[in-house]
Order: structure tokens, then C-alpha cells, then sequence
């Protein structure tokens, strides 16, 4: 039975890899390629080599281009405010909602015992770190889901930061997100307002 050349076959089965494209979609991608090879698949190489000049800044944890990220060296942001994420995406899906002008911290994942993920598999102690050294900032925003997972780290997080810092505040979303939902996923409308109207915990 005929089959594609092996070098094909690799491509499709790399492409496949990425998350939400399945076999038919990364065949699709890897033809694609195939048709416009000197454009399409040189762009696409450089795009991926430019890659490995991304940094992650030392104050967040936010890929940057620079040792610190755009946001941690504007003097325009309110750094008494930091809003404590799951992922980079989350940043960037806040930052679309124009509501927020203080600063982050990347968590890289949210505590997750079934998963074997472990708060110190995470930037939390980084994170009390950052605040027990900055006297200047009052809130920690949790902008975490509205999940078991997002509930749990929520809860240790802010009793980490209690043993530290009593009189920090410390806020979550507002519950206009729904129960289950991911941040990334959520309108900038409906965001916006979760971020307007947090609760103190």
C-alpha cells in the first residue's frame, strides 16, 4: 500500500504534536508546506530558529526578548500591583482588556497532586520571595481559573503570602468568569470586568 516518503511522514508526525492538530490537519500543514517550500517553509524555519533568542525575565517570568520584559521596564506601570498567572497567554489576554496597568508574575502551571504537579514545580517561591523583598507592593491580584486546580493554588498561595505579608491585599477574578473556565479562552469584555470588580480574600 502506497504511503508518503519517510521524510513526509516525520513532518506530519512533528506537526501532530502540537496542540489541537490531529493527524489530518498536520498532513494538511505538511502538504501545505510541501507546495509553497521556498516561501512558506523558510519563513517557518526562521520563525522557529528566532525562537531560541527568547528569554524569560528575572523579575516574572514573562518571555522577553530581554533579560527584562517590556512590562517590567515600562515606569508607566503601577508596580504596587501584581497579578499573579497561570502562563504568558494569560498576560497577554489580560493586557488586551486595557484594564489592568500593573505588573505580573508567571506561575507556570497551577498545583495539580494527580498530575504530580507540586508548588514547588512552580514560580511560587519566587514569587513570596519577590513580594517579601518589595515593600512597595500592596495587592496580589490571583488571576488563576475558576478550578480545582486554580482553586488549590489560590488557597496556598495566599496562605503563603500571609505568613510574610499580613497587611498585603490580597484579591481574586471576580466570579464573571465561569466556574471551569480558562482565562485564555474568556472574551476581553467579560475579563475586563472579572478585573474590575475582584474581591478582596
Amino acid at each position: 500500500m502506497y504511503s508518503y516518503p519517510n521524510q513526509i511522514k516525520k513532518l506530519i508526525n512533528e506537526i501532530s504534536k502540537f496542540p489541537g492538530v490531529g493527524p489530518k490537519m498536520a498532513e494538511r500543514i505538511t502538504l501545505y508546506l510541501m507546495k509553497n517550500y521556498q516561501n512558506a517553509a523558510d519563513e517557518l524555519k526562521n520563525a522557529i530558529d528566532g525562537i531560541k533568542d527568547i528569554k524569560i525575565c528575572k523579575i516574572c517570568f514573562n518571555i522577553s526578548e530581554e533579560d527584562i520584559c517590556l512590562i517590567c521596564s515600562d515606569k508607566t506601570r503601577n508596580k504596587n500591583i501584581v497579578c499573579i498567572v497561570e502562563s504568558p497567554e494569560d498576560v497577554v489576554t489580560i493586557e488586551k482588556t486595557e484594564k489592568f496597568n500593573g505588573v505580573y508574575h508567571i506561575l507556570y502551571g497551577l498545583i495539580n497532586p494527580i498530575n504530580e504537579i507540586m508548588p514547588e514545580d512552580l514560580k511560587i517561591r519566587e514569587l513570596i520571595e519577590r513580594l517579601n523583598a518589595d515593600d512597595e507592593i500592596h495587592e496580589a491580584i490571583l488571576a488563576l481559573n475558576h478550578t480545582v486546580e486554580g482553586d488549590t493554588t489560590s488557597l496556598y498561595i495566599y496562605k503563603e503570602i500571609k505568613k510574610i505579608k499580613n497587611n498585603i491585599k490580597i484579591t481574586r477574578l471576580a466570579k464573571g468568569l465561569p466556574t471551569g473556565a480558562d482565562i485564555k479562552y474568556a472574551d476581553e469584555i467579560t475579563l475586563g470586568q472579572a478585573i474590575l470588580e475582584r474581591k478582596e480574600i
